[in-house]
C-alpha cells in the first residue's frame, strides 16, 4: 500500500507541509466555534423563586428555592442559621445547580462560560422579627458579569 502523498498548502510567504497546515486549521476552526455561541449579558435581575431569566440565546437561570434558618432578629439562638439561595443555569449542552448567600455571595458556573453570578448583599432582607410568623417569598437580587 502506497502513502498517500498530498501537495503543500501554500501561504503567502509561508510553506507548510500538510499535516502541520492541517493541525493549524483545525486548531483554528476550533478557536472559532468557541467563539459563535453569544456572550453573557451583563445585568442586574431581581427575581422571586420560580421565576426564570434569559441570560443569552439557549442559556436559562432559574431561581429554584431559598432556605432561611436564621435565627429570628428577637431571639436567642445556639447557632445563628444560614440563608442560602438555589438557583439551575441550563444551557445548550448541560444543566447546573448552585447556590448563593452571604457566607458564599458569588458563583461562576461552567454553563455561563466564564461569566460570573454575585448576590447584591444590600439586597438581602434582614432575618424574620419572630419564630412564629411565616417565611414570605423571600426575592433575589443578582448581579451576572462578564469577564
Amino acid at each position: 500500500m502506497t502513502p498517500l502523498r498530498l501537495p503543500l498548502l501554500r501561504f503567502p510567504l509561508l510553506r507548510l507541509p500538510q499535516p502541520l497546515a492541517a493541525a493549524i486549521l483545525c486548531m483554528s476552526l476550533l478557536g472559532l466555534a468557541g467563539c459563535t455561541a453569544p456572550p453573557i449579558r451583563d445585568a442586574t435581575y431581581v427575581l422571586k423563586p420560580s421565576e426564570r431569566v434569559d441570560l443569552a440565546p439557549g442559556v436559562t437561570m432559574t431561581y429554584d428555592s431559598y432556605s432561611d434558618s436564621r435565627c429570628p432578629a428577637n431571639a436567642k439562638c445556639i447557632w445563628a442559621g444560614r440563608l442560602e439561595f438555589r438557583f439551575i443555569v441550563a444551557g445548550p449542552d448541560s444543566q447546573e445547580e448552585f447556590t448563593l448567600g452571604p457566607d458564599a455571595p458569588e458563583a461562576v458556573p461552567a454553563a455561563l462560560r466564564g461569566a460570573r453570578i454575585a448576590l447584591e448583599l444590600a439586597a438581602v432582607p434582614p432575618a424574620r422579627i419572630s419564630a412564629s410568623r411565616p417565611a414570605e417569598l423571600m426575592p433575589v437580587a443578582l448581579r451576572v458579569t462578564h469577564p
